[in-house]
C-alpha cells in the first residue's frame, strides 16, 4: 500500500502551506506537520502489507513504484491534485483509493477519477475494503455509517513517517464537535458526539513519538481535536498526564476555556505554549450569521486573552472575512482590535463555503468559482453581499501583509515577552538563541530584513517560544508574495 497526501500549493498562485524560507534554513523540504490519516489507517493495516507513505509537501510522488493499492486522502483544496496523481496511477493499471473529507462529501466526483471512494471515517471500514481486495470482490463505495464503529479512538503507527522532515507532531485525544458552526465541516464528518481517547493512551503515544525527537531542539507537538476542551474533567486528567512528559504544545479551543483559572493553569504546566481561539469575527452580527454567537461574545476577548497570557500562553486567534455584514471597514477595524488586544498570533481567512456545510447550501446561488484549488480561505468565490470578490480579497491581502510586517510582529511579541517570566515559558535557551541566529545567517541571500530580525530576536533577553518566532518569520515571507 502506498498512501499518498498532494500537495497543498501545487498549483497556488497564493501559497498557504508549503515555504521555501524553511527548506531554506532546514537544507532540505520540510513540512510543519505529517497527516494523520495514514498512521490511523497504518496501525490497522495487516502485517503481511507493506505500508508507505508518500507525502508531496516533500518528495516527489513516484508514479513508477511498485504497489497494490495506491491510497489518497484530500481536503477540497488538495482535491484537483488528487484526482491528477489518481488519474495517472489508473493509466498504470493501479488500483486506486481516495478519501478525506472531500470525498466523503462529493463520493460521485471523486469516483470519476478512482476504483475506490472511502465515505467518512475510514477507520471504520479499511479493514473491510482490505479483505475485500485480497478476496476480488472490491466495491466502489465504502461508507463509514454502513459498519461497525471502532470501538476506540486508534493509536497512529509512527514509523511510516520521515520525521526529520517536519517540524511538529499531531496528536489526537478527541472527535467531535458539539457545535454546529455555519462554516464548519466537522460536525458532519466526526459528528457532534464526542469520543474520548483514554488518557494512557495518549501518553503512551506521546513517548513512542518522543523517540523520533532527536537532538537538543525538540519537536513540538499539535493537539488536532476538533474541540479538546469540552469535557473538563477530562481535559485536567489529560494535561496532569502529559505534564511528566516535559514536552511542548500547541492546541485550540473555544473562548469558555480562556476563562478558567484551574484549566488554563494546568495546560501551562502541561507545556501549552500556544493556545488558539476561533475569534472569527469582531462583530455580533457576523457570528449569528456564523451560528457562533451561543458560543463568542466580543466583550469576552479581551478578558480571554489577558488570561492566556497571564498563564504564560501565546494567544492565536482565527479571523474570517466576508460575512454579510462585514464591509471594508472591517478589515482595518480587525487589525486594530487584534493589535489592541494583543492577539499576538492570529490568522486571517477568507470565507470559504466548502462542499457539505451550511454555509455552502446557503451561498449556492452566489457561488461563482468552482475551481476547487481556490478553495484554501486566500480567494474569495462567492459574491459578498457588501463589497466585491475582488475587494474583499484586495483588503484580506493588505492587512494580511500589515499584520505580517516586521514592525507590527516585533510589537506584538515584545509585549507578550514583557509580561513574563513565567516558571511555565521559561526564556530561550542559549542553543536555542544560536540555532535562530544559524537560521538568520542562512536568510541572509534571500532577505536581509529577516536576517536583522532573527539576530534582533535572538538577543532579546526575555524572548520565549523558538517556534513562534520560527512562525513569524515564515508569516513574513508568504504574505510577500500576496497580490498588491
Amino acid at each position: 500500500i502506498v498512501f499518498i497526501n498532494p500537495a497543498v500549493d501545487k498549483y497556488a498562485e497564493v501559497k498557504i502551506w508549503s515555504s521555501d524560507i524553511m527548506n531554506i534554513i532546514h537544507n532540505k523540504r520540510v513540512s510543519v506537520m505529517p497527516k494523520m490519516a495514514p498512521m490511523l489507517l497504518a496501525a490497522i493495516t495487516p502485517p503481511h502489507y507493506s505500508f508507505v507513505f508518500m507525502d508531496e509537501e516533500i518528495e516527489d510522488v513516484d508514479f513508477e513504484v511498485d504497489a497494490d493499492i495506491i491510497a489518497i486522502t484530500a481536503m477540497t483544496v488538495q482535491i484537483e491534485r488528487a484526482y491528477e496523481i489518481a488519474d495517472a496511477f489508473r493509466a498504470r493499471g493501479k488500483v486506486v483509493m481516495i478519501g478525506g473529507i472531500h470525498a466523503t462529501v462529493l463520493p460521485e466526483e471523486a469516483l470519476a477519477h478512482c476504483n475506490v471512494v472511502v465515505i467518512g471515517e475510514g477507520e471504520n471500514s479499511w479493514p473491510v475494503i482490505l479483505e475485500d481486495f485480497e478476496n476480488n470482490r472490491l466495491k466502489d463505495r465504502y461508507d463509514a455509517k454502513d459498519y461497525p464503529p471502532v470501538d476506540r479512538l486508534i493509536s497512529p503507527r509512527v514509523d511510516i513517517i520521515k520525521h526529520e522532515h517536519y517540524s511538529v507532531f499531531p496528536i489526537l485525544a478527541t472527535k467531535g464537535c458539539p457545535y454546529d458552526c455555519d462554516f464548519c465541516s466537522v460536525s458532519f464528518v466526526n459528528g457532534r458526539r464526542i469520543r474520548l481517547k483514554p488518557v494512557e493512551q495518549i501518553v503512551e503515544e506521546i513517548r513512542a513519538l518522543e523517540k523520533y525527537s532527536k537532538g537538543v531542539l525538540k519537536k513540538t507537538y499539535q493537539f488536532v481535536d476538533d474541540n479538546l476542551y469540552i469535557n473538563r474533567e477530562y481535559t485536567k486528567e489529560l494535561f496532569r498526564a502529559i505534564t511528566p512528559l516535559g514536552i511542548s504544545w500547541h492546541g485550540q479551543g473555544t473562548l469558555n476555556t480562556a476563562n478558567d483559572d484551574e484549566i488554563l493553569q494546568i495546560m501551562a504546566e502541561s507545556g501549552c505554549r500556544i493556545f488558539s481561539i476561533g475569534f472569527e469575527s469582531i462583530s455580533e452580527a457576523s457570528l449569528r450569521e456564523a451560528n457562533k454567537a451561543r458560543v463568542n461574545q466580543v466583550a469576552a476577548y479581551e478578558q480571554a486573552v489577558k488570561n492566556i497570557i497571564k498563564h504564560g500562553m501565546i494567544p492565536g486567534g482565527f479571523f474570517i472575512f466576508g460575512f454579510d455584514n462585514d464591509n471594508r471597514d472591517t478589515f482595518d477595524a480587525t487589525f486594530d482590535f487584534i493589535l489592541e488586544k494583543h492577539i499576538v498570533n492570529p490568522t486571517f481567512c477568507i470565507l470559504t463555503p466548502y462542499p457539505g456545510t451550511k454555509l455552502a447550501r446557503r451561498l449556492e446561488e452566489r457561488v461563482f468559482d468552482w475551481s476547487w484549488r481556490k478553495y484554501g480561505v486566500v480567494h474569495c468565490v462567492f459574491e459578498p453581499e457588501n463589497m466585491s470578490p475582488g475587494e474583499l480579497e484586495q483588503n484580506f491581502y493588505r492587512v494580511a501583509k500589515r499584520m505580517a510586517s516586521l514592525d507590527v510582529i516585533k510589537k506584538q511579541l515584545q509585549y507578550f515577552w514583557n509580561q513574563g517570566p513565567w516558571k511555565t515559558n521559561p526564556p530561550l535557551r542559549w542553543i536555542e538563541r544560536a540555532a535562530l541566529m544559524l537560521a538568520g545567517w542562512k536568510l541572509r541571500k534571500k532577505d536581509k530584513e529577516l536576517t536583522k530580525f532573527a539576530f534582533w530576536a535572538a538577543r532579546q533577553k526575555n524572548a520565549v517560544d523558538l517556534f513562534i518566532i520560527m512562525t513569524a518569520i515564515v508569516f513574513n515571507d508568504m504574505t510577500k508574495d500576496y497580490p498588491d
